[in-house]
């Protein structure tokens, strides 16, 4: 081998080695997607960080016939938010929802400015859905602490892709039910399964009067 070429044949190497390090360092972490998140598919990555001028709450209710979300901040107050079916964006992990896609429970962070007596907000970040949250306390319970909220009725709308069911009960009043995440296989199993119609008796508990996680359930 000729001595003048080696050391460049060296250098060649390094520069490759380097640019192949950058290039896997600029590769991102994957992120589950919403759907994932509310289906426990996928691994957890938090995203809890607040950006300047954003403030964080929990999700209370969702009212889409009046454009409004109620939310509970970090200093225990409760705002009222109002969106834009169309115009308000709904980031998680970088990729784009709609207000539909959000459920009592979630955890966001906003910004928002006054308009006509609320506090409108064109971007929401969801930090943290629902069944994430659920899922984290519930792993962290040792013993299982014994449930004492229980829903029966009729099952109604299925949402396959947001990983919920409405449950409508004996006196007519109609509960979105969700699975938390990383549901027993044996639970996302049986939330598949189900058909319009069906009779559920569910145990979890109430997230408010409207919304239920489910935790055990028999058809």
């Amino acid at each position: 081998m000729n001595p003048s070429i080696k050391p460049m044949q060296v250098g060649l190497c390094g520069a490759v080695l380097a640019l192949g390090l950058t290039l896997s360092a600029c590769v991102p972490m994957s992120r589950p997607t919403l759907r994932e998140a509310r289906l426990g598919q996928g691994e957890l990555v938090s995203d809890t960080g607040l950006r300047p001028g954003e403030i964080r709450g929990e999700i209370i209710e969702i009212q889409p016939s009046k454009n409004q979300i109620q939310v509970r901040t970090d200093d225990n107050r409760t705002r009222v938010l109002e969106y834009d079916e169309v115009g308000t964006q709904v980031l998680y992990h970088g990729r784009e929802y709609s207000p539909r896609d959000l459920q009592a429970g979630d955890v966001i962070a906003f910004r928002y400015r006054p308009r006509g007596g609320t506090d409108y907000i064109d971007t929401i970040r969801l930090q943290e859905p629902v069944q994430a949250r659920a899922g984290s306390s519930i792993a962290r319970r040792s013993p299982p602490p014994p449930r004492h909220d229980f829903l029966e009725g009729t099952v109604e709308r299925i949402d396959l892709d947001r990983g919920v069911f409405d449950v409508r009960q004996r006196n007519g009043q109609i509960i979105t039910v969700a699975l938390p995440y990383n549901a027993r296989p044996s639970d996302v199993d049986a939330f598949r399964r189900l058909r319009r119609g069906d009779y559920v008796r569910l145990e979890g508990e109430f997230i408010n009067r409207d919304n239920f996680h489910v935790l055990a359930f028999s058809r």
